[in-house]
């Protein structure tokens, strides 16, 4: 069953047979790393949500600018929604270089956006069919999940608000991803937790992505876990970006 763009449309309906034959269709789009991919089954599959999440320097970043790089070689335009205020162009075309990859029509399949409030950031996802420039993406990053939220919405006495506002959101990605067949990549930060690190957004966050990867630093390499399984993999970091 091949998936078309804006085939679904709010309030359409269709077979479980038909949402199977969907779901088995959504391509696969890889990291960079093959120990990463193994990890996810095999990429970031489209009509999902992924999660990356750990503390600062520990390749979060990294690892979307080298998926953004991945799905343009192979066609795929990616747009990139930066909520930190982080990104850097030259960072993609560095590690195009470093990989010995023409960077030629490649940067031209990134699509960056700016979003420096919470209602940016969710407008952007919901227009994303209707405007020119990102309807055709196949991939989506967003680079950090809960910034904007956390910032406008703080503390424990707007928990509520707070984790409403995210959910809000995480639906209208998810219906986004399965309709249209993109895959998102969310990076998210860690607040220190008394024995482990725990991801913003908790379970609000957790229950709705298809898979969790939480990264820790060690030295040059990083240790990338998938939260659902426990799996481990030892990913090795360079100019060249992770692998």
């Amino acid at each position: 069953m091949k998936v078309e763009v804006g085939e679904k449309t709010a309030g359409s309906v269709e077979t479980a047979a038909g949402s199977l034959g969907r779901v088995a269709s959504f391509p696969f789009f890889g990291s960079g790393s093959e120990k990463l991919d193994s990890l996810l089954g095999g990429g970031y599959r489209a009509g999902t949500l992924t999660e990356i999440f750990g503390r600062s320097n520990t390749g979060k970043s990294q690892l979307a600018v080298q998926a953004a790089l991945e799905a343009g070689r192979l066609g795929h335009r990616t747009l990139y929604l930066d909520t930190e205020g982080s990104f850097r162009p030259e960072r993609l075309e560095q590690i195009a270089f470093a990989r010995g990859w023409d960077t030629k029509g490649l940067l031209e399949r990134v699509v960056y956006a700016r979003s420096s409030t919470a209602a940016e950031q969710m407008e952007a996802v919901r227009r994303m069919q209707d405007r020119e420039a990102t309807a055709p993406c196949r991939l989506v990053v967003v680079d950090t999940l809960t910034r904007n939220f956390s910032v406008e919405l703080p503390g424990a006495s707007n928990m509520a608000s707070r984790q409403g506002a995210i959910d809000v959101h995480l639906s209208e990605m998810a219906r986004d991803a399965y309709i249209n067949g993109r895959a998102y990549i969310l990076t998210n930060r860690v607040t220190f937790g008394p024995t482990h690190d725990v991801r913003i957004g908790g379970r609000t966050v957790e229950q709705m992505v298809n898979a969790s990867i939480i990264l820790e630093r060690e030295g040059q390499k990083v240790r990338a876990t998938r939260t659902d399984s426990g799996r481990s993999a030892q990913l090795e970091m360079s100019g060249a970006g992770v692998a």
